[in-house]
């Protein structure tokens, strides 16, 4: 059956059973005009810097630090309009905060997407546990729980998490868990009797060992999300063929460009995700440079989707730590590599620049066999194990290897 996110943005764009690639391509095309020129006249960052006559690729990058520096430069509402604003840790760091604005549209908007894309994991009546976000009014939790709502499903906001234990405790006899990719990890490795239908990966980047290891632990069906909170947390899901994540080509523009030339790559090959935003009431972004990779495919979706999906993404650049002169490792890279041991239940990674030592804390139910990731690490760099417990929930947030 062919992708429900498909079928929304047929439905969204009004183009029906005309929905193709090019169709698609023409629709967004005319759109972005409307959207330079709403950005141009209500925001003061656009003011001056956009020509609506101008080709998307022509146009400038806005950058995360441009949102970070003068977020109401990008206010094109006035603020009692707004219905949510967002303030969040710029690039992993506490020292620098965004602030993102939205509109009651706005975040209608995003519940639409979630609910084509929770279509194909959960029925009326299936319940969810949603082990990310808080319970506050309009957060990501709140609004995946309305929006399961709107289809008969109910749903739990676990809100603040502070053990395994409690994840476990709280998910118990859930049709479909919501959660980030290593924690659910360890979930599955600590309890294999949880047995979902359907889990969810949200919040962080999804390895593919760590995919196939919550499938062989729970014998259940694993899909990946990938979103944003400057685009309203949704911009792509996969389907259950898992070939590709379906992108939300109604609201977003996405390009995939070469970070070290700016210019837009060929379908397949890696590169910078940028985004547009075509329906953002409050904060429209123009050619928005996420810091994450990833490939765009144009290759029709084992569902029939005939439109460009995203392949896995593949890391960020925030991620990357100077290991060695021309030399970077990124927590993505050792993630594939220490997930893959089917032993390793969690870790964390530390590195010491001065010493040039890379500190691995694991929790195996054996011993780690470091061979496979020395073959990626300069010689200069020495490794050292410490096995012990972990729990990923006592220190939450996106992966990423911490320097010292």
């Amino acid at each position: 059956m062919i992708s429900q996110v498909n079928r929304w943005v047929a439905e969204k764009t009004g183009l029906g059973d005309r929905l193709t690639s090019e169709t698609l391509k023409t629709w967004q095309h005319e759109k972005l005009r409307s959207v330079i020129e709403y950005a141009q006249r209500n925001t003061k960052f656009y003011g001056r810097r956009l020509c609506s006559s101008a080709e998307l690729t022509s146009l400038p990058f806005t950058l995360p630090s441009d949102v970070t520096d003068d977020p109401l430069a990008f206010l094109a509402l006035p603020l009692n309009k707004v219905a949510r604003v967002s303030t969040f840790s710029n690039s992993g760091t506490t020292s620098q905060k965004k602030r993102v604005f939205f509109s009651e549209g706005d975040l209608k908007r995003t519940k639409d997407f979630f609910v084509a894309g929770m279509s194909t994991m959960v029925s009326k009546g299936d319940r969810v546990q949603i082990l990310i976000s808080s319970q506050t009014v309009n957060s990501l939790g709140s609004l995946l729980k309305e929006s399961l709502l709107e289809i008969g499903i109910n749903s739990e906001i676990s809100g603040a998490i502070k053990s395994a234990e409690k994840a476990i405790k709280d998910s118990v006899g859930a049709d479909c868990i919501v959660g980030m990719p290593a924690e659910i990890l360890y979930m599955s490795c600590k309890e294999s009797n949880l047995r979902p239908k359907a889990v969810l990966l949200a919040g962080d980047i999804a390895p593919l060992p760590v995919i196939d290891r919550i499938r062989e632990n729970w014998g259940c069906d694993v899909f990946t999300h990938y979103g944003h909170t400057e685009f309203g947390y949704g911009c792509a899901v996969d389907c259950s063929h898992h070939d590709g994540l379906h992108l939300r080509h109604a609201d977003h523009i996405f390009e995939i460009i070469n970070p070290a030339t700016n210019l837009p790559v060929a379908p397949g090959e890696s590169g910078e995700i940028v985004i547009t935003t075509l329906s953002n009431e409050a904060m429209p972004l123009i050619r928005y440079r996420t810091g994450n990779f990833s490939r765009l495919t144009e290759t029709p979706c084992k569902c029939a989707c005939p439109l460009p999906r995203l392949e896995r993404i593949e890391g960020r650049q925030n991620n990357l730590v100077p290991v060695s002169e021309g030399k970077a490792l990124s927590i993505y890279q050792i993630d594939n590599i220490i997930f893959s041991d089917k032993t390793v239940k969690g870790f964390d990674v530390t590195y010491d620049s001065k010493k040039k030592t890379l500190y691995l804390t694991i929790d195996t139910n054996g011993l780690f066999d470091y061979k496979p990731l020395k073959k990626v690490l300069p010689e200069e760099v020495k490794t050292e194990i410490i096995y012990t417990k972990t729990d990923p929930f006592e220190n939450r947030g996106k992966r990423r290897i911490r320097v010292v």
